[in-house]
């Protein structure tokens, strides 16, 4: 608002001089006129051309002036309609909190048993995430009640929400794909790029995400792996409904004692309650939820990869923060100018800033940034850190 008003007080000095100079100008010419008759020389029936161009010089200048104010206003505003995104998807959380006595499950992927056994587990769980089984209580009964869905904890045989189970295929799920093709308002961030993934068949080529396991080990530390759609066996369901929200599940849950100390809320089939938050961290210095609009699979940038809203419940925070679709649609990212935007367990809603986050390696701990950060999204590591080196 500071830059909008000395740009509006820059515009009307530059007005003020215009008009003097042009006051000028018309007494100079009307001076130089040799008419006989007072009336006639009162006449005027036609602009000049230099009349013409020192208004379109004027407008030109003043839009020059006030354009970079009106899209700082827009942004600002998306900005507030983003937190009271991330605000709403909080406040769903505690509603389902109130009914069962514990937030959702991160996600449903693999059985806890087989949780690293990698890739065996994909053979195992729903590979659904929690957003799903928020719908309810963010007024969106119409697609929750159509929803052919196995919300269960206690569910771990093969049964992805995204395959037909009348089938031994990997058929699309007909009513599941088609309810997931709705767009849901609550989910997107306005100022994120509004576009469609781009298909194509390898392992490197773009698509939506289905289902992610975020997990860590002592050999590996934390990494992130699922399922992605490329839209060649189910194009008739292009394209799924993306989010630009989901839930913080830190390093993920695993063997690894450095790093399972920073689990997040949100991981494979959790049960945190709010209790356990307040005896250990605090809501207030523990991650909820967090942006993503990074576009990137494999680290392969030419090729546009979303999360749809049905499989995406939770992201690492291990990589790190990302600035636009430069980051990979795995991590937590932003397009905002200052930093990553995060609802914490308490309701509020904060930027945590760009900054190094940099990580030194599979089983080494990162910079002291990217500590603070794994300190906020861990909800019973015990640790505050210094939260105001990275919060805006």
């Amino acid at each position: 608002m500071e830059y909008l008003a000395k740009t509006y007080k820059c515009s009307l000095m530059i007005m003020v001089l215009l008009e003097n100079c042009w006051c000028r100008y018309r007494a100079s010419v009307m001076n130089s006129y040799s008419v006989r008759n007072k009336d006639i020389m009162l006449k005027r029936r036609a602009v000049t051309v230099i009349e013409v161009l020192v208004c379109v010089a004027i407008i030109s200048l003043l839009l020059a002036l006030l354009l970079p104010a009106i899209q700082k206003v827009r942004e600002a505003a998306n900005k507030m309609w983003c937190a009271g995104n991330l605000r709403q998807l909080a406040i769903a959380n505690y509603g389902y909190h109130n009914d069962y006595s514990r937030f959702p499950p991160g996600y449903l992927g693999p059985s806890l048993i087989n949780n690293e056994n990698y890739p065996a587990n994909l053979s195992e769980g729903q590979w659904m995430g929690h957003l799903p089984l928020l719908l309810p209580y963010i007024e969106s009964d119409a697609i929750s009640t159509k929803l052919q869905i196995l919300g269960d904890l206690a569910v771990t045989t093969r049964s992805p929400w995204f395959h037909d189970p009348s089938t031994t295929s990997t058929t699309a799920h007909a009513v599941n794909y088609t309810m997931g093709m709705k767009k849901i308002t609550l989910f997107l961030c306005p100022s994120a790029l509004d576009q469609d993934p781009v298909p194509g068949t390898g392992p490197f080529q773009g698509g939506t995400i289905l289902g992610l396991h975020i997990q860590n080990n002592s050999s590996q530390g934390p990494f992130t792996y699922g399922w992605k759609d490329d839209y060649v066996l189910s194009a008739p369901y292009r394209f799924l409904g993306k989010t630009n929200y989901a839930g913080s599940a830190g390093c993920g849950t695993g063997s690894s004692a450095y790093f399972n100390q920073y689990r997040g809320v949100f991981t494979n089939r959790s049960r945190v309650s709010a209790g356990q938050m307040v005896v250990a961290d605090g809501t207030s210095n523990t991650l909820f939820y967090g942006e993503t609009v990074g576009t990137k699979w494999d680290t392969t940038p030419i090729n546009t990869v979303n999360c749809s809203w049905m499989g995406c419940g939770a992201l690492g925070t291990y990589l790190g923060l990302a600035r636009g679709t430069d980051g990979e649609a795995i991590m937590f990212s932003s397009a905002h100018t200052s930093g990553v935007q995060f609802s914490f367990a308490d309701g509020s809603v904060r930027t945590l800033r760009f900054l190094d986050y940099s990580w030194l390696g599979p089983t080494a701990p990162g910079s002291a940034k990217w500590k603070v950060l794994q300190q906020l999204a861990g909800y019973q590591d015990g640790q505050s850190g210094s939260p105001d080196v990275i919060i805006e």
